[in-house]
């Protein structure tokens, strides 16, 4: 599958340029998600990717996807048990749900959305996420992460609507805020091998992007 038009080289961690419309009278707040963008640029309108989306099913967002995607799967992780219910579970029945949800002869996707999933996981949850996904996905494959990297977190994951190729809504689903977990590029690395990260964005309202490639 040929990901980019033109090569590009590995480069740092890059601080990201972002435009925040923040919260008003209700309205969800705007931001430039630049992972995203530099993802959605790189795709080859030639060769449409199959899409793995791992938070909650969108109209907005299914309607973006059908524009890029031969087909998309929508597997909402962090809800299918409850957190609690998700955050629970021993390895070996992690890696049973991860069966059971993402079968391994259903293959191919090229583009995987996981949002904020890995500030939710607990313990060995997001490496054996990280290996299924790479089970499932194509070589060359991509995949967006998100981290909160501001000292507390909504309680519950909130939702993304794609407003275009480079703008995210973020909805949260719950006015109540945790303690955020801690995690360090070099952490986030680690859980997501055999992905390998290609580039991070840090952005100026507490959220670190990732973009890594399967193999």
């Amino acid at each position: 599958m040929r990901w980019l038009q033109k090569a590009r080289a590995v480069s740092p961690t890059a601080l990201g340029g972002d435009v925040d419309v923040t919260e008003k009278d209700g309205e969800p707040a705007v931001h430039d998600s630049p992972a995203l963008t530099e993802i959605l640029a790189a795709l080859d309108p030639e060769q449409p990717v199959r899409v793995l989306d791992l938070g909650t099913a969108l109209q907005t967002n299914l309607e973006y996807y059908a524009t890029i995607g031969t087909g998309v799967r929508i597997v909402p992780l962090l809800r299918t048990d409850g957190l609690e219910g998700l955050r629970s579970l021993e390895p070996e029945a992690f890696s049973a749900m991860l069966d059971r949800l993402l079968p391994r002869d259903d293959i191919g996707f090229g583009l995987i959305l996981m949002w904020d999933l890995l500030d939710y996981l607990v313990d060995d949850q997001p490496t054996l996420l990280a290996r299924h996904l790479a089970t499932v996905s194509e070589p060359g494959a991509r995949i967006h992460v998100m981290v909160i990297t501001t000292e507390t977190m909504p309680a519950e994951p909130s939702r993304y609507e794609l407003l275009d190729s480079g703008r995210l809504t973020y909805r949260p689903t719950t006015p109540q805020r945790t303690p955020a977990p801690d995690l360090p590029p070099a952490k986030v690395e680690r859980w997501l091998k055999p992905f390998r990260v290609e580039r991070s964005f840090l952005l100026r309202h507490g959220v670190r992007e990732f973009i890594a490639v399967n193999g």
